[in-house]
């Protein structure tokens, strides 16, 4: 048997996503959660312009939640460029978790309500 269509795939990005800017939401608890290095790049695992696949193009994500994703992505590379060697602690010292979490927040209500994908079943956009 073949492995999950493109959709189904889709929709477990999405998914992925969506809990990569859970984390984020919840600002410094987020850090204590994840670490220092987790809390960057489980988001740039699946947003990020270096990727070979382009994120954008995903049919499970709106423009505006494309939007605010990149929003948010522009903060993070922002924040990362003074932060970069900072250990937890620092990190959440230096304020960039809850500046960050405000855009996240946002980010993440937007996605919340089209909600969630099955991950096994194909749907249709919401």
């Amino acid at each position: 048997m073949g492995g999950p269509s493109e959709r189904i795939v889709e929709q477990r990005v999405r998914n992925r996503i969506m809990e990569a800017v859970e984390i984020l939401a919840d600002g410094d608890d987020g850090v204590r959660a994840v670490g220092d290095c987790c809390y960057y790049n489980y988001f740039f695992d699946w947003i990020d312009d270096d990727m070979s696949t382009t994120w954008r193009e995903l049919s499970t994500l709106s423009p505006t939640e494309v939007r605010e994703l990149e929003s948010l992505h522009n903060v993070l590379i922002t924040s990362l460029q003074t932060t970069h060697a900072m250990n937890a602690e620092e990190l959440i010292a230096s304020g960039w978790p809850t500046r960050i979490a405000a855009v996240a927040r946002t980010t993440l209500q937007t996605m919340q309500a089209r909600g969630r994908y099955d991950e096994e079943i194909e749907e249709p956009d919401r």
